[in-house]
């Protein structure tokens, strides 16, 4: 696992060295933790991003650090982050009903970052216009706890079938 969380890590400090990273040990095992900031354009705002990725079995969770984009919005949710208490968790991937946006053998660097950096995009657009014109799957009230706790039982039935 240490090999997967390391390959991770480093393929993110050799596409943006400016964000900053470590493998940790936790309760429940080995973390992935990344941490950058993020501008989805020129005019854009610049975004605390945190990234954390418990390997093989799991998807990285995206937090917005800062600002605070509930703030920002005068207290409402854009349609397309799953439902959090505390900081936003974009929702840029949706491994359910017979799609699977994302899995492990893909570089967080190349796929989670960028996509990421979309989602930042559309949530300025949505902000101004109101709209959400990204597309996908909206998780509505589904918190992030509660999808990966979806993903574990849909997970577990696979492997047992």
């Amino acid at each position: 696992m240490r090999f997967v969380l390391n390959k991770q890590l480093a393929a993110l400090k050799n596409l943006y060295p400016e964000g900053k990273g470590r493998v940790v040990k936790r309760q429940n095992g080995l973390v992935l933790e990344w941490r950058s900031y993020m501008q989805p354009s020129k005019l854009s705002r610049k975004y605390e991003v945190q990234v954390t990725w418990r390997g093989i079995n799991d998807i990285p969770v995206i937090e917005i650090l800062h600002p605070n984009l509930r703030e920002l919005a005068d207290g409402k949710r854009s349609p397309h982050e799953f439902y959090s208490d505390s900081n936003t968790k974009p929702c840029v991937l949706f491994n359910r009903r017979g799609s699977n946006d994302w899995h492990s053998k893909m570089l967080i660097a190349e796929s989670i970052i960028p996509w990421t950096m979309e989602w930042l995009l559309y949530w300025e657009l949505w902000l101004s216009t109101g709209e959400w014109l990204g597309g996908g799957v909206h998780p509505g009230e589904l918190t992030i706890e509660q999808y990966l706790s979806q993903l574990s039982v849909v997970n577990d039935k696979h492997l047992k079938g």
